[in-house]
């Protein structure tokens, strides 16, 4: 069993972790960075496919706003953004719409939410309770957008903590989203790229089992390839995603700590981890630029479209990769249609997603199905270690963030996207938190 000794150790590499250890390695800590992948990344990962015109994004994919934790790193490191193409189609009663308002719709209903006047309450009561009279249209585009862009099931959101965030997202400018020209991985470079060499250790493939900790001193019991190791530093920051806090002792990828962390329990039970599985489809052709389709009314046209949203199919929001023109459609399942899909081999996943997007169209899947080239499935909540794709807030859960973020004893930090108030389930979330949790080491490193 080897050991290995530290200032600092980092449990996980996602933009949280790396981000830390660029500002902690920098101020001349030894820092060693625990990866249980083979790969840097965590919840962005980024594949390159022969034949396929775009990267694929298995998971983050859009910067959302402008959030100066993720654009100053972009600047800085010289990466180009594109705007990402804001047309929006609905299917409702067996027809395709172009929705002009789609936002205007959806924010109609969620900015009632500083209307409760409860405690707190799941979004799905606050529809029932808050919105009996708003168009129903509008109350499903609300229901799919906190399913889909927040990953959550309505009956368990609390509508606080989403209120929470809508002004949070409001000060970013959230409703515009761009992608990285060349992929979201580019990212993870620029960060990686600022880590000083001389004292960092970067171990991937090390799954971590046992956190044993004291004030001022940690041990962290961990398995690579096979082999048994033993990490030891005066302070660690665990960044892994809430998925991961949450699992059982004994579950794929589960950490025990030991002690079991003061405060941190009820905090990581009041929040939830969001279900998100996504199915990557590349045609042969962008047929639905030229093709017409029968929901879709005389004279209007698919061409220009890029979201379509739905609340019947099990895959409820495709979107295309405008205004990049390319032969690949993303279908998105989030919350309660994704938990349907998650943990089933991929060839059916893909059967239903194509079933899905029929529904849409009004075309055949097994016509759909000929013109397939390859499809490629993302299922975040069958990963160990992720076991979900971001964290939302739980009935009751307002100020659950806070709570998770705090040190203890000087000795064990935490950041990751679930630490952040405001941009949690982002990577801007998860950068800012990483930034945060360094100043805190730092801080307690310097007798202050």
């Amino acid at each position: 069993m080897n050991a290995h000794r530290s200032d600092l150790i980092v449990i996980g590499a996602g933009a949280a972790g790396l981000s830390a250890a660029r500002t902690l390695t920098a101020a001349g800590l030894h820092v060693t960075i625990l990866e249980a992948r083979d790969r840097l990344g965590g919840r962005i990962h980024t594949v390159r496919q022969i034949g396929c015109p775009v990267p694929i994004e298995l998971g983050a994919e859009f910067v959302h706003g402008t959030p100066r934790e993720t654009w100053d790193i972009l600047r800085a490191a010289r990466l180009a953004a594109y705007d990402v193409a804001d047309t929006h189609w609905f299917l409702h009663e067996g027809k395709l719409s172009k929705e002009e308002k789609f936002w205007e719709e959806t924010e109609a209903v969620l900015g009632r939410l500083d209307q409760i006047t409860e405690a707190d309450l799941s979004f799905a009561e606050f529809i029932r309770r808050y919105c009996g009279d708003a168009p129903q249209r509008a109350k499903e585009s609300a229901l799919s957008f906190v399913e889909g862009f927040d990953a959550a099931d309505p009956e368990r959101a609390s509508a606080r903590g989403l209120a929470e965030e809508q002004r949070a997202s409001e000060q970013i400018g959230e409703d515009r989203a761009f992608r990285l020209v060349g992929g979201y991985d580019r990212l993870i470079d620029a960060i990686t790229i600022g880590l000083n060499p001389a004292v960092t250790s970067v171990q991937l493939s090390t799954v971590v089992s046992a956190i044993r900790w004291e004030r001022g001193s940690v041990e962290v019991e961990a398995t690579t390839n096979g082999t048994r190791q033993v990490f030891r530093a005066s302070r660690a920051l665990v960044t892994v995603p809430l998925g991961v806090l949450k699992a059982a002792s004994g579950e794929a990828g589960a950490m025990q700590f030991l002690p079991e962390l003061p405060g941190k329990t009820d905090a990581i039970a009041r929040l939830e981890m969001g279900a998100i599985v996504k199915t990557i489809l590349q045609f042969r052709d962008p047929f639905w630029e030229t093709e017409r389709f029968p929901t879709v009314a005389e004279g209007e046209s698919l061409r220009d479209a890029c979201f379509l949203h739905g609340r019947g199919p099990k895959v409820f929001t495709w979107w295309t990769m405008l205004p990049v023109r390319a032969n690949v459609l993303v279908g998105w399942s989030g919350g309660p249609s994704a938990q349907a899909l998650s943990h089933r081999d991929s060839p059916d996943v893909v059967r239903e997603a194509l079933a899905s997007l029929s529904e849409f169209l009004e075309t055949s899947a097994d016509e759909l199905a000929a013109r397939l080239e390859r499809a490629t499935v993302a299922d975040w909540q069958a990963d160990p270690f992720s076991r979900g794709a971001y964290s939302y807030t739980g009935v009751g859960g307002t100020g659950a963030r806070a709570v998770l973020a705090r040190p203890i004893d000087g000795t064990l930090f935490f950041a990751g996207e679930a630490t952040h108030e405001g941009q949690s389930g982002t990577v801007a979330g998860a950068i800012a938190s990483g930034y945060r949790a360094a100043e805190e080491i730092l801080e307690v490193r310097n007798g202050h």
